[in-house]
């Protein structure tokens, strides 16, 4: 569904930024405006594209070091079209109709936008402000789904209001449009996700709580996730961010994400070497292959052709990095769904067939790995083929983060799982490959509690061997240790003290 609707969704940020843009000039040039209306509008229109751009660029890592310095330049802008709206309003430039919704749209906008910046900067934000905008976050995740709690992009565009009345049919049909967007916007979000928001900030701190199962063993590794999806070498600056966090939490694992452009032998032979740099005796190296771009056109064409090139591409990194684990297919129901639609689960089958079959044939050794990510009834119906005796895939595992519930959502996925594993053969193991949570939207103290609380449940399950921490930073996703201005996040500690507890029940 969400598939359907993501580009719809920013079919319409396009035409809002465009009436913004268009509707700013014309009234801007209006001589028989007031001139603090007129300076308004003006300015409104000036500043929303390149704000829009700062926006969605300060949150990474990969920008937002050199950007972060103006990211207040966003809220900024969405407060004066909170002003412009306000003036209209007041002074009955536009009709109450169409002025109140865009003003009250832009209000909340303000609140969120306000949040999101003081998040970013990690300054505390009270809950009833991280639960504003986690319910922002739920609207729009009617469009993108999940993706929306983590992608810097997923951000709504303020509107202007239309002063004077209109000259033609069709401008008033489309004024009115934009007032009912704007009013089932601001619905949706006061009336419908604020209050499951609010209980969902509520619901982490219980996690905190928890506490980690001994591993006597020592058979539980503690990993990381690190750099963006890699389409090469990670620059020089990605490096000196994510490594130190390597030793500094003194990880037993690392897993990297690399795009089809990153499975040639010039780039795999430098990670090679990079990894040589951090692979230590017992560091566990888990590797996934992800998708190419136009994935979805490309497997349609020739589904055949698409996943024996994905079968090539598996190979040649597994014969360069040999990697103690690789993951073929990224997340089925997860990534894998938004690259390439809603597979049926045995076009699914068949693609990790073809791929481990090419794992298996570059280095034996190497285990093959599967990553459930929606906990729906096709995720469950092919982690019940993967875990089955005889399955290509050698360890079946979990990605384990919050949902728009908060710890709520984590928890039922955490029951979906001990459900599964109760149905797979006894002699099955598993990874936790991705686990985290969105400091941006639902704040700092919920990415470290919910950490602790999926560590809590992984070490209470003795056939769960590891737990990925996703991510290192925040790049393509804003779910990192490390946050763009280079601040480390509490998390962060939170995962060094359960390494450090770990390593003490093995002494």
């Amino acid at each position: 569904m969400t598939a359907l609707l993501a580009p719809g969704y920013w079919a319409l940020v396009v035409i809002v930024l465009l009436w913004d843009v268009g509707l700013g000039g014309l009234m801007a040039r209006n001589r028989k405006a007031p001139p603090p209306f007129t300076l308004l509008t003006a300015l409104a229109a000036f500043l929303v594209a390149p704000a829009l751009l700062v926006a969605v660029t300060a949150p990474s890592l990969l920008y937002g070091r050199s950007i972060l310095a103006i990211a207040w330049v966003w809220p900024l802008t969405v407060l004066v079209y909170v002003a412009q709206s306000a003036y209209a309003v007041v002074r009955r430039l536009v009709t109450p109709a169409i002025g109140v919704p865009i003003l009250v749209f832009n209000v909340v906008l303000a609140l969120v936008e306000g949040t999101r910046y003081l998040l970013l900067l990690g300054q505390d934000v009270p809950a009833p402000l991280l639960a504003l905008d986690n319910a922002a976050a739920g609207a729009v995740g009617f469009a993108l789904g999940l993706s929306a709690l983590s992608v810097p992009f997923a951000v709504l565009v303020p509107m202007l209001a239309p002063a004077y009345p209109a000259r033609y049919r069709g401008s008033a049909t489309l004024r009115a449009t934009f007032a009912v967007l704007a009013a089932a916007f601001t619905i949706m979000v006061l009336g419908m996700e604020l209050p499951r928001a609010l209980r969902a900030q509520a619901s982490f701190a219980p996690l905190a709580r928890e506490q980690l199962q001994e591993r006597p063993d020592g058979r539980f590794a503690v990993g990381l996730r690190l750099f963006p999806d890699l389409r090469d070498v990670p620059s020089p600056p990605v490096q000196r961010f994510d490594l130190p966090l390597v030793d500094s939490l003194g990880v037993t694992a690392v897993h990297l994400v690399l795009a089809p452009d990153a499975a040639r032998p010039a780039p795999l032979d430098s990670l090679a070497r990079l990894l040589e740099t951090i692979r230590g005796d017992s560091t566990t190296v888990l590797v996934t292959l992800s998708y190419p771009a136009n994935a979805a056109s490309r497997y349609r064409s020739d589904p055949a052709a698409f996943v024996a090139q994905r079968a090539l591409e598996v190979h040649e990194i597994v014969r360069r990095l040999r990697p103690e684990v690789i993951l073929p297919v990224h997340e089925p129901y997860g990534a894998g769904e938004r690259a390439l639609g809603r597979l049926p689960v045995a076009a699914w089958e068949r693609y990790v067939t073809a791929t481990a079959a090419a794992a298996k044939r570059a280095r034996p050794r190497t285990r093959v790995g599967l990553s459930a990510a929606s906990y729906d009834a096709r995720d469950s119906a092919l982690f019940a083929w993967a875990a089955r005796d005889g399955s290509p895939v050698d360890l079946p595992g979990f990605s384990l983060f919050p949902t728009f519930d908060g710890a709520v959502g984590l928890r039922a996925r955490m029951a979906a799982a001990d459900r599964w594993m109760r149905a797979a053969p006894a002699s099955r193991r598993y990874w936790v490959f991705a686990a985290g949570g969105y400091p941006l939207r639902q704040g700092d103290a919920s990415q470290r509690d919910a950490i602790w609380g999926t560590l809590a449940w992984a070490t209470g399950h003795d056939r769960i061997l590891g737990l990925v921490v996703a991510d290192a930073g925040d790049y393509e996703r804003l779910t990192g240790l490390r946050g763009a201005g280079g601040r480390v996040r509490p998390a962060a500690a939170a995962v060094r003290r359960a390494i450090v507890q770990l390593g003490e029940s093995t002494q």
